[in-house]
């Protein structure tokens, strides 16, 4: 199944590329606002609606939890995770960073996990007690444990502004200790990016299941370590990823802005 899911992620990239690149041709693309700043367009749509046909097909009765289709109703405990477009705002704005992902659960656990950036043709993958892989070589995270040294992915989120304050503080406590910030658009990909070691850490708030599954596995089983806030699960909220010697400064300054927002 694992091969058969890899194909599935493989062919739902390139099909966002075709995509991608008839848009700047010229071809008109449908969006939609779900929310404040939260868009969908029909790509998001067509290829999830593919990806969900060829999920049945290569494991008949195993649900999908989907973005598109999720309704607010309890994540099984085994199913499939995927995200069809993660970064529909930069692909919207002809930004050539945004993947596909996705990932299998089983009794709870995230065992596998897939995320295809096709513009850059860079394919990340991880199996649970397996390592990680990138373009077919094996991956770790980085050593830096120097602040100073260290690349830090952030999310703004379009959802939770009432946090702002939070955010606002810890960014600046972590630039006071000379890292460097990047903000990219896609939580998926700066998972991945984590898991190779491209980036030291990342910090992001009012995330969903679809967004980390297949990353926080990734950055788990490239040596790094992933936590929510005050120790909460991972698969949704607020979520710290890291590699092992700069995640205790990273949840210190998480408590210590939390502190100073309330």
């Amino acid at each position: 199944m694992l091969e058969a899911a890899l194909m599935v992620a493989r062919g739902a990239g390139d099909f966002l590329k075709r995509r991608f690149l008839e848009m700047i041709e010229g071809r008109s693309l449908e969006v939609e606002e779900k929310g404040p700043s939260d868009f969908v367009t029909q790509v998001d749509r067509e290829v999830e609606d593919w990806i969900l046909e060829e999920l049945s097909r290569i494991s008949p009765g195993v649900p999908v939890l989907s973005e598109e289709h999720f309704h607010g109703e309890d994540v099984p405990t085994t199913c499939w995770i995927v995200d069809p477009l993660d970064g529909t705002r930069s692909f919207i704005h002809g930004i050539p960073h945004f993947a596909v992902t996705l990932a299998f659960m089983e009794g709870g656990e995230v065992v596998m996990g897939a995320t295809y950036a096709p513009m850059e043709n860079e394919f990340f993958h991880g199996i649970r007690g397996g390592g990680v892989w990138f373009n077919g070589s094996r991956v770790s995270v980085s050593s830096i444990s120097e602040p100073s040294r260290a690349v830090v992915a952030m999310g703004l989120p379009f959802r939770g502004r009432e946090h702002l304050d939070f955010l606002l503080a810890f960014y600046r406590s972590a630039y006071l200790k000379g890292m460097a910030l990047r903000h990219t658009g896609s939580a998926a990909l700066d998972l991945c990016y984590v898991a190779c070691g491209r980036y030291d850490a990342l910090f992001y708030m009012d995330l969903s299941p679809w967004d980390v599954a297949a990353g926080g596995l990734m950055v788990e089983e490239a040596g790094g370590v992933v936590r929510g806030l005050a120790g909460r699960e991972w698969l949704s909220g607020w979520l710290v990823a890291s590699n092992a010697f700069l995640h205790p400064l990273l949840g210190d300054l998480a408590r210590g802005a939390l502190a100073g927002s309330q």
